[in-house]
């Protein structure tokens, strides 16, 4: 009789890790799938933004560091995304992060340059690149939203009591949220 306890006890043990196991493996496959989307999404955004930089700077005086701060930091922001070709463990993506703050500073601040510059302002090829960058950047944010819900979830079934257990031994470990974006303007 003791045996069967044993066996039935050993049984449930094995099946509740197995389960554990299988969840968080769903939820960690999300939140990779989540991480390439994003990280597709914010190559689209830095690939419009050379464009636009490069036309952009053709309107400035030359020696205006716009240009070359925009350039840096998208160059910045695509060395952080080869750095990082999975989702960031905690700790991690702290480059990648102060890439796309510095990113989107520079884009409100480039917008309202051009809207104070009418002649820049007018100009239908800068505009469609900036309307190119807005729209990669929105695809960009939803991506963002998309993921830190995924890495919300993975995070709190590792946080769960019983889970919690088991994770470590398993090899599961939490992931970083990426920095909230915002669109530039709904132009």
């Amino acid at each position: 009789m003791e045996q069967i306890i044993a066996l039935s006890l050993l049984v449930a043990v094995a099946a509740w890790m197995v389960a554990s196991f299988a969840r968080l493996e769903h939820l960690n496959r999300r939140v990779q799938q989540a991480w390439k989307k994003w990280n597709h999404a914010t190559r689209q955004r830095n690939d419009c933004l050379g464009d636009f930089v490069t036309v952009y700077a053709s309107y400035l005086p030359r020696e205006d560091m716009l240009p070359r701060k925009m350039r840096r930091w998208t160059e910045d922001s695509r060395r952080a995304l080869e750095e990082l070709p999975h989702a960031p463990m905690l700790g991690s993506s702290e480059s990648l992060g102060l890439a796309e703050k510095h990113l989107q500073r520079l884009l409100r601040h480039t917008r309202r340059l051009m809207e104070s510059n009418p002649p820049v302002d007018a100009n239908e090829q800068l505009l469609g690149l900036y309307q190119a960058v807005s729209v990669s950047l929105r695809m960009q944010v939803e991506e963002a939203h998309y993921y830190n819900r995924s890495v919300h979830d993975y995070n709190s079934a590792l946080d769960e009591p019983i889970t919690r257990l088991v994770a470590p031994l398993l090899g599961f470990a939490p992931v970083d949220e990426l920095a909230q974006l915002s669109p530039l303007s709904k132009n």
